[in-house]
């Protein structure tokens, strides 16, 4: 995993709870104070993924900055700061995370459609697709109706930039709630933008009566690469593809699985723990189950579901496991990114045809639960 896949997937806040630090809601709540019990006291901003320390010091930036200042509380031995950082997030990244919900994160600003100029694409335009991430110039034409070029005129720093694009909407709704944001050595999510009901949808049909099949996916780059490696077998012409944007939200899976009802459901989620846990959350919610947050035990995971308790191993958790020790058939079509040797796996679909690994690879295998 990168540094930037670490920003996304875990919370400043999460690492700060998890070593001692408590936060004080007296002093704010759109920027929370937390404090070490041996003094130290850092101020984190839970919208801007930011935190600073009001010594005055240059202790201040993001979750890799926090870490980096504080490799003395973890229990890890490294032999330089980037190698201290990468061991003590991956064991964030490799287990669940329990967020205290004990405070309520400030609104962020509402989402204002018009300070982006929109444009429809060519192909050509959409190079950063074909150079940096590998997708044939066919199936990005194929997603065209669904990919747009924003300009943020509220830029105020230099000339603003053009980036791709991906809409988010809600099912059934055509108003665009948001922006997934794209571009050479750019990831990011527009100011305001709903994620908690907005998602990407590449809505081949139109209406949910005819649809066959809907692919449930993280972003829209890896759902794209899931199509260009199994096209020849997917009949896109009756299919929908979504995108939750990394993280998935109770109303967005509510909102889509009420929206195409009684269709297929496939994900292609990512092939790591996050992924699987995916997985499971789409099923239960398919099946119309109750279940609570799994609680972690050594080197297990707690279910809870219909008032049946049963264990899983973190390392051998996967939607199979959880359907056959729960009793739920929820129907859920799961695949997965691996490559033509079975000792090959990736962490998603994009891996495999990137151009850093495509000279490695020549086909893709599903898994199919």
């Amino acid at each position: 995993m990168t540094f930037q896949d670490y920003r996304e997937q875990i919370s400043i806040i999460a690492v700060a709870e998890s070593i001692g630090y408590k936060v004080d809601l007296q002093k704010g709540r759109a920027v929370l104070e937390f404090k070490h019990p041996d003094g130290d006291t850092v101020l984190i901003d839970p919208a801007k993924k930011l935190y600073f320390n009001r010594n005055g010091t240059n202790d201040r930036g993001d979750l890799i900055e926090f870490v980096k200042h504080r490799l003395n509380r973890f229990n890890v031995s490294y032999q330089n700061d980037i190698n201290g950082i990468n061991k003590v997030l991956q064991l964030y990244a490799n287990e669940p995370q329990r967020f205290k919900l004990d405070y309520i994160p400030p609104q962020p600003k509402a989402f204002d459609s018009s300070r982006y100029q929109v444009a429809s694409p060519s192909v050509f335009k959409l190079h950063y697709l074909i150079q940096e991430r590998g997708l044939d110039p066919e199936i990005i034409k194929r997603f065209l109706p669904f990919i747009n070029l924003v300009t943020d005129t509220e830029k105020i720093k230099g000339r603003p930039y053009e980036n791709i694009g991906f809409p988010l909407t809600r099912p059934g709704n055509n108003e665009v709630v948001g922006w997934d944001l794209r571009n050479y050595g750019f990831k990011g999510v527009a100011p305001g933008s709903d994620r908690r009901n907005g998602m990407w949808i590449a809505d081949f049909v139109g209406t949910p009566v005819r649809t066959r099949n809907v692919f449930f996916g993280e972003n829209p780059i890896d759902l794209m690469s899931f199509y260009q490696l199994n096209k020849h077998r997917l009949d896109v012409d009756n299919a929908a593809f979504v995108s939750f944007g990394g993280g998935i939200a109770k109303s967005q899976l509510q909102g889509a699985l009420q929206h195409w009802a009684g269709v297929k459901i496939h994900t292609a989620f990512d092939n790591d723990y996050q992924g699987k846990m995916y997985d499971i959350a789409m099923a239960v919610q398919a099946s119309g189950k109750a279940i609570t947050l799994p609680q972690k035990k050594d080197d297990s995971l707690l279910f809870q579901v219909d008032g049946n308790s049963f264990e899983l191993p973190v390392a051998k958790i996967s939607l199979a496991a959880f359907e056959k020790a729960s009793g739920i058939r929820s129907g859920v079509t799961v695949h997965k990114a691996l490559g033509e040797n079975k000792g090959i796996s990736f962490k998603d679909f994009n891996d495999i045809i990137h151009p850093k690994n495509s000279p490695q690879v020549s086909k893709i295998a599903a898994i199919r639960y």
